[in-house]
């Protein structure tokens, strides 16, 4: 069989389209079925439609199009805190003299450390990034096959003897393909700034109130996880696609309220019955009436209600991949579980380079099997 074309060492490797360019596949589009409002059926005033996505509990959010991060940074925020729950709560109860001249005191001086901070991890890190480190990564002879990275909410390694997960796996990891290896990345950006008590050295003319010294702490994270996949290593792939989406509404046939008026004017005409008493056998007979029609609309008068619509959606989008891994040195399953903005056409073709390209997955010879 013969294998994928490779560029020449010195070709450059083909840029990465994100998952929102206009390669997306299109199907044929059919119109929504016409909702029509029943007249007979009136709507609640507050009758609006709540929707809710169940399967989107993502708590990172996007950086760049490798790296993720949990939060975004709130260091230009009135509470720069805000991460740390501690300090939040020491930053917002500040109850000083001069507190307005005091928080911006403390605004200044976290910013400050921040940005030593980020200069420091720049430093270390010398820019690099996930963007950074596919490139620098691939081989002599590799080109990127894969049209987008897949966007997968996390990655975790199974037993394919008890099935079950080892450890909690990756969160927010990006899979490419290339034209030899499968490169799972997953970088972690976070910044959190700390506010603690601290115990100053005092003196005479100037002393520290008491519980009014702070140390200010601003920490930067960055972490990087690399792991490559040889395709030759890779024995099996399974795609699991499951969509649900449920609507409901209320519908209730409540008793007219016109009952209740006619209540009022019944005990209104006994009222007068007690007060005019010339007419006193008038205004009885007139409230026995009453109170019988009000029986009768009690009984037999109705009227619908329809409250508003509730609509729930669910997705569970998993690639399962059987390989060989080097580091456990045994075969393992390797689930990759998609986010929930992860383009399910571009899903597809995912799929498809990865058994292009994988040996085992496109040739005719015999399986590789692994004990």
């Amino acid at each position: 069989m013969q294998g994928p074309t490779t560029p020449p060492a010195h070709a450059p490797p083909r840029p990465i389209q994100s998952d929102t360019s206009p390669w997306t596949a299109q199907g044929p589009s059919t119109p929504p079925p016409s909702v029509q409002s029943n007249p007979h059926f009136p709507i609640h005033p507050q009758a609006q439609a709540s929707h809710t996505n169940a399967s989107q509990n993502r708590e990172f959010v996007s950086v760049g199009s490798i790296t993720t991060a949990q939060a975004h940074d709130p260091i230009q925020t009135n509470n720069p805190f805000s991460l740390d729950i501690d300090s939040s709560r020491k930053f917002q109860q500040l109850s000083v003299p001069n507190e307005e001249t005091f928080r911006r005191g403390i605004l200044a001086s976290i910013r400050m450390a921040a940005g030593l901070a980020t200069k420091q991890h720049r430093q270390q890190t010398s820019g690099e990034s996930g963007e950074t480190l596919i490139t620098k990564m691939l081989m002599s002879q590799e080109s990127i096959a894969s049209p987008t990275y897949l966007r997968c909410h996390r990655v975790r390694a199974i037993d394919p003897v008890s099935t079950k997960a080892l450890g909690e796996g990756q969160i927010g990891v990006r899979a490419l393909v290339t034209s030899n290896r499968l490169l799972l990345v997953d970088a972690n950006q976070n910044s959190v700034h700390r506010m603690s008590n601290v115990k100053m050295r005092s003196s005479f003319l100037s002393p520290p109130r008491p519980g009014e010294s702070f140390r200010l702490t601003s920490s930067i994270s960055d972490d990087v996880w690399f792991k490559p996949i040889p395709l030759r290593s890779i024995t099996g792939m399974e795609l699991l696609s499951s969509h649900r989406s449920d609507a409901s509404k209320i519908v209730t046939n409540n008793r007219h309220p016109g009952w209740f008026v006619l209540l009022i004017v019944g005990f209104f005409c006994l009222l007068l019955a007690g007060i005019q008493v010339d007419f006193a056998y008038v205004w009885a007979v007139v409230a026995m009436l009453v109170f019988l029609s009000c029986i009768l609309v009690y009984s037999n008068i109705a009227r619908p209600k329809s409250f508003k619509t509730t609509s729930m959606v669910y997705k569970e989008r998993k690639i399962s991949i059987g390989y060989y891994d080097t580091v456990a040195n045994r075969p393992l399953i390797l689930e990759l579980e998609l986010e929930d903005n992860q383009n399910l056409s571009l899903a597809y073709e995912w799929c498809r380079v990865l058994q292009q390209h994988s040996p085992q997955l496109s040739s005719d010879a015999n399986p590789l099997i692994l004990k």
